[in-house]
């Protein structure tokens, strides 16, 4: 069993890195690729209800962009902290600037610090650098240009020194507020709420004109009033290895996502859906999410803006640093004194499904918005949501996800027993009929047909399964597939500790950092990792104690051959993998050679029965 056990976990490493490779990244959709469904087409004629605006689409602010207020190193910044945030605004265009969570743990360090810098309690900021459209406002109506376009109005914060909520405050305001050409006044009013990772969100257009027609905020397209929006990209969540290197590892399902209530989140919307009401959108990185949800009675539409031009230098540190997810709201008149208000919900934070059940639609609060499904556990969900299910129940009872996986792994190899127990007997009888084997190698060398014929009969009279090596590791497929989807893309996982240096089972373990680095073909060494030192001395072990007992003489001069390299790569194999993965695979090498063992010393299994009945002669 021992050497076909391995190499059928090999094979299965090796498919999944194939995997993760070809279909771990959307890729991105070139101009040409663009779907029509997204792209609005201009009709000829450019009047609505209400005003007349006899100016083409083609003449909007965009073709423009020196007339935009342009931001500036100088602008006025206005910061908000909470318990679980700090997050910067720039006042004059009112979008934000920095979003970082700053929630802290019981021996009061973050829960999510920025794991690429070396200083600690640093916190994770969400939004790049080069983001400029967090929480921009754009009115889609073409005569809104030039002085009346929301590109060049500036805005004015009703508290510029900022807020910072203490724990007796429950909640605080932020109010921005601009008028656009005499014509119409907006205003952003924002309410965060200490220990939560929510924001509300309130927009009110107000006419503050006095003609007799009502101002239509929108422009041709009945579906296009005016665009909420949140990228382009989000800041990646990178491993200090990976930043220095240059080369991000696997990632799950990044970049801009939408919900329509049915089916999976995606990344656009086909033809048919591209004027369906939706339930959210936002922009996912490896855990965490930006997300915007309208209330459902806006009938808020989507539109992925992806500016492929954006990305001519590749840069790590962004995922999907192209992409922009927008919301649409339809236009809708305001007649002269009037005013109507919006409401949105932001969920800035991690993919944690407890938090993300807690969010509801604004208004409506018992509409069914899902908001778990921005966590994607791949092709294998349902035996991932299982598996967290009782990681977490495990850590709720011992306090320690490390020691969860050390448990789950003796859970499964408990459950596998009676399975590898039958597969050991199948590989003992298999070795004791090698001997007819060989004669019939000899016999039937002109006839495959006949040898195929006569080896099935001999493993038919003596009770044997070709396959039955294959068995024990076949229940444990789904749970390491599982397992590696979960600590990709389970926040739970990162940064959570085992012991002494091993603190965070997402990432790689560093017992010690080099002082320099040591590069091969496909990984650069610059720390002694512990893990993947001591999982390669128990694959040689499992390799010496269990594959050989179970070699058989067709196949062991080859097998070896080959299995003496097998505890080397599992060394470079895990070396920048994540902890909690090496764990399981280390902790399931012992128990595989700890049950070899009991099964051979208490067992016999495989032994025949003539070998069991005879007596043991005891010493004169």
């Amino acid at each position: 069993m021992g050497s076909r056990y391995i190499l059928a976990l090999v094979l299965m490493i090796a498919v999944m890195i194939t995997w993760t490779l070809m279909f771990g990244k959307p890729k991105p959709l070139t101009p040409e690729q663009d779907d029509p469904a997204i792209t609005e087409q201009t009709p000829p004629s450019d009047t609505t209800d209400g005003i007349d605006l006899g100016e083409k689409e083609e003449d909007s602010i965009d073709t423009n962009p020196l007339m935009m207020v342009q931001e500036s190193p100088d602008d006025p910044m206005v910061r908000v902290r909470t318990s679980t945030y700090d997050i910067t605004f720039n006042e004059k265009l009112a979008i934000a600037k920095k979003w970082g969570l700053i929630e802290k743990k019981e021996n009061g360090s973050l829960r999510f610090p920025d794991r690429s810098d070396t200083t600690e309690d640093v916190p994770l900021n969400l939004i790049p650098e080069t983001a400029h459209d967090c929480l921009e406002l754009q009115i889609g109506n073409s005569y809104l240009q030039n002085e009346l376009n929301l590109r060049h109005a500036l805005w004015k914060v009703d508290k510029p020194e900022g807020i910072q909520l203490s724990d007796t405050q429950e909640k605080g305001t932020l109010t921005f507020t601009t008028t656009i050409g005499e014509q119409l006044r907006v205003v952003k009013r924002f309410t965060f709420y200490n220990d939560s990772y929510t924001v509300d969100l309130d927009l009110t257009f107000e006419n503050v004109s006095d003609a007799s027609e009502p101002l239509v905020i929108g422009g041709n397209n009945p579906a296009n009033g005016y665009e909420l929006r949140w990228g382009p990209g989000i800041n990646a969540d990178l491993l200090v290895h990976e930043k220095e290197t240059g080369k991000a590892g696997r990632r799950g399902s990044e970049g801009a996502k939408v919900y329509i209530g049915t089916g999976k989140p995606t990344r656009e919307l086909k033809q048919e859906n591209a004027l369906v009401t939706v339930r959210w959108a936002g922009m996912n990185s490896q855990y965490f999410s930006a997300i915007m949800i309208p209330d459902p009675q806006l009938e808020a539409t989507y539109a992925l803006d992806d500016n492929a031009k954006a990305n001519e230098s590749t840069n790590i540190l962004v995922a999907a640093p192209t992409e922009t997810a927008v919301l649409t709201i339809p236009r809708f008149p305001l007649p002269s004194q009037q005013k109507q208000t919006h409401a949105f919900r932001l969920y800035v934070g991690p993919k944690d499904d407890t938090l993300l059940k807690q969010v509801t639609a604004p208004n409506v609060p018992e509409t069914q918005i899902n908001l778990s499904k921005a966590i994607d556990f791949g092709f294998l969900g349902p035996v991932v949501w299982g598996m967290l299910w009782l990681v977490k129940g495990l850590h709720n009872i011992f306090g320690n996800y490390g020691l969860a996986i050390i448990l789950l792994t003796a859970l499964v190899k408990i459950i596998s027993f009676p399975l590898t127990r039958k597969a050991h007997v199948s590989m003992k009888k298999m070795q004791e009929l090698q001997p007819q084997l060989t004669e019939l190698r000899e016999k039937f060398r002109d006839d495959p047909q006949k040898l195929n014929r006569a080896t099935m009969r001999i493993y038919k009279e003596n009770g044997v399964n070709p396959l039955g090596g294959c068995i024990p590791w076949l229940p444990q497929l789904p749970i390491f597939w599982a397992l590696y989807g979960l600590l990709g893309s389970a926040v739970e996982f990162r940064g959570a500790p085992f012991f002494l240096w091993i603190n965070d089972l997402s990432a790689p373990d560093t017992l010690y950092k080099l002082p320099f680095t040591i590069p091969l073909i496909f990984i650069q060494i610059d720390s002694i990792r512990f893990l993947p030192l001591l999982n390669g001395l128990t694959a040689w072990l499992q390799q010496k104690y269990v594959g050989g007992m179970s070699a058989t003489p067709a196949t062991s001069n080859t097998q070896a051959k080959i299995m003496q390299f097998l505890p080397l790569i599992f060394v470079f194999m895990f070396y920048n993998w994540a902890s909690g993965f090496v764990l399981y695979w280390l902790c399931n090498s012992v128990l595989t050679v700890a049950q070899q063992q009991i099964q051979t010393k208490f067992f016999h299994d495989g032994e025949s029965e003539t070998q069991e009945n005879t007596p043991k002669r005891k010493p004169n």
